[in-house]
C-alpha cells in the first residue's frame, strides 16, 4: 500500500484465539492513540489493525465490533494460519504508517506510550527506533528487566524504512512454533541502526499459559548467576531450520552494514 506522509503510524496486533483478553488490549491501543492527538505540535494519524491468524474463538468478532465504533481500529484475516511473525508483516503490508507498533493481543500500552515514541523519533531523524521499559505481570528478578526491555515486541517504535530493510519478522514454521522471531528482529535492529531507550515504563506484558513469559517463569525468578549455574531448560530451542535462518538474517544485517560504511 502507498504511503501516507511521515507522521502516521500503524499498531499491529496479532492475535489468535485472543477472545479472553482483546477488549483489554484494543482498549489500551486507543486510549494511547487519543492520548497522542498531537505531537510536537504536529497531528499524528493513527490505525490499529488487528491480524485474526484464524482464530477458532470470537476474535474476529471482538475486532470486528471495534471497527464499528472506532474508525482507527480495522480488521484483517490471515488465510490460514501463520503465527505472530507472518501476522505482524502482513499488518505491515496491508498498512500505511510510517512509524510501526506491535502489540500482542494479551498486553496493554499505557496512555503515554505512542506520544513519547513518536516524540523521540521526531526529535533525533538518526534514530531508527526506540523503546521503552515494561512493566511484567510477574514477580521476576531484576537482573532481567533491560534484557527483556531488549528483546520484547510490544515496547518499541520503528521506522517503517528499517522493519523493511531488515526483511520484518522471520515467517518460517519452526520460528512460528517457538515464538522466537520478535528476538531476532529486535537484534537485527539493534545491530543495524542506531536506537535510544526511553526510561519510563509505558505498557505491559503479562503471563498466560503456554506465553513466552510462561515459558521462562523459572528462569525469571533467579538471579543470572542463578540461572546459569541451574542447567534448567527455558522452553527455547534453536532447529537447523532456525539456525539457518539466524544465519542469513545476520548476514543480510552485515551486508546492509558494509553498505553504510
Amino acid at each position: 500500500m502507498a504511503l501516507r506522509s511521515p507522521l502516521t503510524a500503524t499498531v499491529v496486533i496479532p492475535a489468535y484465539n485472543a477472545a479472553k483478553t482483546l477488549d483489554r488490549t484494543l482498549e489500551s491501543a486507543v486510549a494511547s492513540l487519543r492520548h497522542c492527538v498531537d505531537v510536537a505540535g504536529l497531528a499524528l494519524d493513527c490505525e490499529i489493525v488487528v491480524v485474526d491468524d484464524v482464530s477458532t474463538d470470537a476474535t474476529a468478532g471482538i475486532a470486528e465490533a471495534w471497527a464499528k465504533r472506532e474508525p482507527a481500529v480495522r480488521l484483517i484475516r490471515n488465510a490460514v494460519n501463520r503465527g505472530p511473525g507472518f501476522s505482524r508483516n502482513e499488518g505491515v503490508r496491508q498498512s500505511t504508517g510510517w512509524f510501526l507498533f506491535f502489540l500482542d493481543a494479551d498486553d496493554v500500552f499505557y496512555p503515554n506510550h505512542i506520544h513519547l515514541c513518536v516524540k523521540e523519533l521526531l526529535a533525533d531523524s538518526a534514530l531508527g527506533y526506540v523503546f521503552t521499559r515494561m512493566k511484567v505481570d510477574m514477580p521476576m528478578h531484576a537482573d532481567w528487566g533491560p534484557s527483556l526491555d531488549e528483546s520484547n515486541p510490544i515496547n518499541f517504535c520503528v521506522r517503517r524504512v528499517w522493519h523493511d530493510m531488515i526483511q520484518g519478522f522471520a515467517e518460517e514454521a519452526d520460528f512460528r512454533t517457538y515464538r522466537t522471531e520478535d528476538t531476532l528482529y529486535r537484534k537485527c535492529l539493534r545491530d543495524l541502526v542506531k536506537h535510544r531507550k526511553i526510561d519510563v515504563i509505558t505498557c505491559e506484558q503479562f503471563i498466560s499459559p503456554g506465553n513466552a513469559l510462561d515459558r521462562q517463569r523459572a528462569k525469571l525468578g533467579m538471579s543470572m548467576a542463578e540461572w546459569n549455574r541451574s542447567g534448567l531448560d527455558d522452553g527455547f530451542f534453536m532447529t537447523p531450520q532456525m539456525e539457518t535462518v539466524v544465519k542469513a538474517r545476520l548476514a543480510h544485517v552485515a551486508k546492509l552494514l558494509g553498505a553504510k560504511v
